[in-house]
Order: structure tokens, then sequence, then C-alpha cells
């Protein structure tokens, strides 16, 4: 067995289990198109301990299907999963559509190796689970306030609604399309979606911070124990009251105004 094949099958596991990820595509096409999937792969004594896909949707990045091992979880891989993201999101110019080649300025090829390189997409992340809900948030993305905005037609309160109003068209057309594969594949977990809705929190690390460190850079030598007890404390406060954290007001006005 191949390591695409044997990553396939390992997360055609996960995904069937795992009623809030993207059903899965079976494990021949996940075999076929993982290998052009933007992902983060997480090993564990060369065994798979983690996964997540980076994925463009409407003029952001999104980070999505993160899965931990079940029999690994309580070790930090969250965090791990999350740093990594974070760093293929500001170096990797295919992963925001930035085509490689063309017209070369040889006058400005060379530049100053301090200069904050260009992120021209922001990474934005969704989820309810409390452990990524601390990992995202210690990866410095704030939570976003949920507020009315005309996109939403004034009806109710909501993070989504930050969101440039090409990029929630895109997510929502994702959500379609992926509710329409749950009617056909996996019924049960419509009920689960709705159910939940409500639940999930949006946490955005817009381009200007691209280049700010994660708050906690979670490396093996912290990781020894289990996961550090301040983000315990922090991971209890997002699972039990999904608080608005404090963000910085500068950094999230172009979100709230639909820029």
């Amino acid at each position: 067995m191949s390591e695409d094949e044997h990553l396939a099958t390992w997360l055609d596991a996960q995904l069937k289990v795992e009623l809030d990820l993207r059903p899965s595509r079976g494990i021949a096409k996940e075999t076929r198109l993982g290998s052009r999937t933007p992902r983060v792969i997480i090993l564990e004594d060369g065994e798979i301990a983690g996964y997540a896909e980076l994925r463009r949707t409407g003029g952001a990045i999104e980070l999505a299907t993160v899965v931990v091992d079940p029999s690994m979880r309580g070790r930090g891989l969250a965090h791990q999963i999350v740093q990594q993201a974070w760093e293929r999101w500001r170096q990797d110019p295919v992963l925001h559509g930035t085509p490689l080649g063309g017209q070369v300025d040889l006058v400005k090829a060379i530049k100053d190796e301090n200069e904050p390189q260009t992120v021209r997409s922001p990474l934005i992340c969704f989820t309810r689970d409390a452990a990524l809900a601390a990992a995202v948030v210690g990866g410095g993305f704030p939570m976003m306030p949920r507020k009315r905005r005309a996109s939403r037609l004034w009806l109710w309160r909501s993070d989504f609604a930050a969101l440039p109003l090409w990029t929630q068209c895109c997510i929502a057309m994702d959500r379609l399309s992926r509710g329409i594969i749950f009617l056909f594949t996996s019924p049960k977990r419509i009920p689960h979606f709705i159910r939940h809705s409500r639940e999930y929190r949006l946490f955005v690390r817009i381009p200007e911070t691209a280049e700010r460190p994660p708050p906690r850079m979670h490396m093996r030598s912290e990781r020894e124990g289990g996961v550090p007890c301040d983000l315990m404390k922090q991971m209890d406060a997002v699972a039990f009251t999904m608080a608005e954290l404090e963000t910085n007001p500068e950094e999230i006005t172009a979100w709230d105004e639909g820029e």
C-alpha cells in the first residue's frame, strides 16, 4: 500500500465517524485527489496523527477538515496543525492562486529579507470544537464577534456576516453542495448540522498579521505531559461560554464593513 493509499484509508475512516467534517469521497478518490489538495499531515512515530486541508473559498483560505486521531488527542497536535497551516498560508504563493513565472523585474528582484511577505487572502476557520477553537486562538486567530449586517438582511446576529459578501456566497454554495451530497450519501448528517449550526464560530487571521508568529509555538518539547494548563483554561472558556474574545478593532474593521 502506497503512502497516499494509507493516508486515504485513514482519512476515510475518520470522516465516516466525524459528523462535523466533510463526507469521505471514498478511498480510491481520496487517494487520487489527495496529492492535489493543499494539506497538513502530522505524523507521530511514523503513524498518521493529524490532518487538515487548506482551500481557496471566495477570496479567503479556509482551514478545514481538521481531524486528529482519537487515540492521540490531548497532546496538542491541533496546535501543530494550526502552526503548520499558518506557515504554509504565509509562504505558499500557489495556495493563494499567485501564478509562478511570468514577467520578472530584475531591478526589484533583490529585496530586503526582512521585508514582510505579501499575503493576499485571509485565513479563516469555522469550528464548534473546543480543542480546535483553543488551538486557533493560540495561533493568533481572533474570534469574530456576532453582529447584524445588511448582507444578512439585518435578521440575526452572525459572525459569518463579517466576511465579505463574495466569500459568504462561495461558502454558502460550498455548504449547499455538501448538503446535497449528504442527502444521497449520509442523510443522518443533515439534522446534525441543522441542530448545531449556531454553535459554529468564525476565527480569522487577516493578511496584515501574516508575519506575526502564533502566540504559542507548540513544539514537541512543550507538549510533553499534555496540553499546557494555560491553554486548558482557554479551552474551557471557549467550550463553556464561547464568549466573544477581546480583539483589536483596527484588525477587524474591514471585515465588519464587508470589505
